[in-house]
């Protein structure tokens, strides 16, 4: 086994770290020869880590086929003091590996007692509001402007490890006088060799090849800091809107009043609410969703601005966010019109089809039986002529609906909404996480 150590000058932005400190966080890769660990071979782990104001690399990589013991041990006495272990897809594959070498070799497992980080767990859940078009590693990390000088894959590496062993042989048999290999030779990883074709890797030498393998495992582990910036793109839909998002000064009020409760009718079909971030996204994107799914029929006199990316919208109408930097702009479409506010007990009311409102039964005793029916969930109703907003879930009452059998609610817009904070954020909140619930979210660089 031989160690190899380098020191970064590298500055991690998304705070992994949270709730504990860099120092006690680690990141990691493994390198095989197969997929399977029954029949394959672990020859290269390697490790980033925050220690004395400096970040550093260590890497193991075995110079035989025996070494594998070694490797995993030296990797269990590296982390053995952090708190956090930090992957790409390690509970997929790098961890179940690592365990089945423990049992085959009878070594004694360290890595479940130490909490595992996975960051393509933690991004998968919002594929559906990523602007990525894939979630592999090298496909996150050219979103993340991240440029490698390795080119090769894991599986190109496998044979470049055949020939880096094939080659150590030869090389000893080659020498005059034989030199004991140390099992803990440190050196520092030379990054000088660029990509050269697999096929043309049998004639380079040994610290050649190795310097092939260590540079594909080194940008892997190293690039594990960057990718976690689009960490930020997820915080938008997990994190409680209270602690991330700052309304912008502009009172939400004066928005209303000049804006939209105004005589041009034009301009009275959506409410733009603007938020600062803490932060600065890697790109913007734009998530348009639509609502109509939740409508048993379309709304009447609907016309839509703001949604020219969506084709088919004349009887549709959509939530749209666009997060530019650090401003986070949401835009909510505005009805105005007709809804109805749907009684809970029907069987206590009656429906008046010529007035088409229903009142509580103890009033309808005054109405002549040949003017009043009894109500049913669907006449249960009383109408309002107003503009409303959409909710997707109860966070404002009294709420209307076009159908009873409607998914969808709204609410009344009027200036009192909206002085209550806690509860705009629980609003904003709930759409967001319609957002990333939708399959019909589309996403647009």
């Amino acid at each position: 086994m031989k160690t190899y150590q380098t020191k970064l000058n590298i500055n991690p932005s998304y705070p992994l770290a949270n709730p504990y400190t860099w120092e006690d966080i680690i990141f990691f890769d493994i390198e095989t020869t197969g997929f399977s660990s029954k029949n394959s071979y672990l020859y290269l782990i390697g490790c980033l880590y925050y220690k004395d104001n400096t970040w550093e690399m260590t890497q193991w990589l075995a110079d035989d086929m025996i070494s594998e013991t070694l490797i995993i041990e030296a990797f269990f006495q590296m982390i053995q003091s952090y708190k956090r272990l930090i992957h790409f897809n390690g509970s997929g594959f790098d961890i179940p590996f690592i365990l089945q070498k423990c049992k085959q070799h009878s070594i004694t497992n360290i890595i479940e007692s130490i909490e595992s980080y996975d960051l393509y767990k933690k991004i998968i859940p919002y594929k559906k509001v990523l602007p990525l078009p894939n979630y592999k590693l090298k496909t996150i990390e050219n979103y993340a402007g991240l440029k490698r000088l390795d080119n090769y894959t894991g599986e190109d590496l496998i044979q470049i490890y055949a020939n880096y062993l094939g080659r150590l042989q030869i090389e000893k048999l080659q020498k005059k006088n034989d030199t004991a290999i140390s099992a803990n030779t440190k050196t520092n990883v030379d990054n000088s060799i660029t990509h050269i074709n697999k096929d043309n890797t049998k004639n380079l030498s040994s610290d050649e090849l190795a310097k092939l393998i260590l540079l594909h495992n080194f940008e892997d582990v190293k690039g594990l800091h960057k990718i976690s910036d689009i960490l930020y793109y997820t915080d938008i839909f997990e994190k409680d809107p209270v602690s991330l998002l700052t309304l912008q000064e502009k009172e939400i009020t004066k928005t209303i009043e000049s804006d939209f409760l105004q005589t041009d009718k034009s301009r009275r079909n959506q409410l733009s609410l603007q938020f600062k971030l803490p932060y600065t996204l890697l790109k913007s994107i734009t998530l348009i969703t639509p609502l109509s799914g939740l409508l048993s029929s379309p709304l009447p006199g609907l016309q839509l601005r703001g949604a020219e990316e969506i084709e088919d919208k004349d009887s549709s109408f959509y939530l749209k966010i666009k997060i530019e930097n650090d401003i986070l702009t949401m835009e909510l479409p505005l009805y105005e019109g007709d809804l109805k506010y749907f009684y809970e007990n029907y069987r206590d009311y009656y429906y008046l089809p010529k007035e088409d409102t229903a009142i509580h039964k103890s009033v309808a005793q005054y109405v002549d039986s040949e003017y009043k029916i009894k109500a049913k969930p669907s006449t249960c109703y009383m109408k309002k002529t107003s503009i409303f907003l959409p909710q997707t879930e109860l966070c404002y009452t009294p709420f209307f609906k076009k159908n009873n059998m409607d998914k969808l609610t709204f609410f009344e817009m009027t200036n009192e909404e909206f002085q209550n904070d806690s509860k705009l954020f629980i609003y904003i909140k709930s759409l967001l996480h319609f957002i990333t619930g939708n399959r019909e979210t589309k996403v647009i660089v």
